[in-house]
């Protein structure tokens, strides 16, 4: 069952616009690594349970056979474990695009290494640019551990099996990253305490009190 209650329409909203200004933030240091055009935009936002995430995701598309995904901790009111997660097919459309000048590279090096920087690269730009903005914005500090690819396959299983039995709660955004060249769309999901969530409310409120 959804937890959606957890915060109000208008809280989610909120939340919605502090993360677009966070991936406004995110999409201009993209466009300076690869030099082409990048806008993100952020179509859900969603509170959920860890364990109803793939649910959410097989919901949104077809669930693939694999993932790339990024896994980032971070520290402060708002603490907790961020995870960008791509389609597999998606992770190689940004690598392709980041490697667009490079010399072609054999399939299984393309997957290991290219791949690999390009996804953690981006995850912490993202996730970096987004959590900051939201610890800015609600006078919070926040320091992050260095992010890392999880290098064990992740399929739907492996993702059920990494989030069942925890007791916090998600915050689950859909994304999608428009090139000038191709769309590519990715999850990023914050999994935070229920303490870290109830502070983010008040936090929220207080924001929303200053601009009326």
């Amino acid at each position: 069952m959804s937890l959606g209650c957890e915060l109000s329409d208008l809280q989610l909203d909120a939340l919605r616009e502090l993360m677009n200004i966070g991936f406004g933030q995110a999409a201009a240091a993209l466009s300076e690594v690869i030099d082409l055009r990048v806008i993100l935009t952020v179509p859900k936002i969603l509170v959920l349970k860890p364990e109803e995430v793939p649910a959410f995701i097989d919901a949104e598309v077809e669930m693939p056979s694999s993932f790339s995904m990024v896994e980032q901790f971070f520290f402060g009111h708002f603490e907790g474990t961020s995870f960008l997660l791509l389609p597999e097919e998606e992770g190689r459309k940004l690598a392709s695009l980041f490697g667009a000048e490079a010399a072609p590279l054999p399939p299984e090096l393309e997957t290991g290494s290219l791949e690999r920087e390009t996804v953690v690269e981006i995850g912490n730009i993202i996730i970096g640019a987004c959590v900051g903005k939201i610890a800015e914005i609600l006078k919070d500090q926040v320091a992050f551990q260095a992010p890392r690819f999880i290098e064990a396959p992740v399929d739907r299983s492996s993702l059920e099996r990494r989030l069942a039995g925890a007791k916090d709660l998600a915050l689950v955004f859909k994304t999608v990253f428009h090139f000038e060249r191709q769309d590519v769309f990715g999850f990023l999901f914050l999994v935070a305490s229920e303490g870290s969530l109830e502070w983010m409310r008040a936090a929220v409120d207080e924001y929303l009190g200053s601009l009326a």
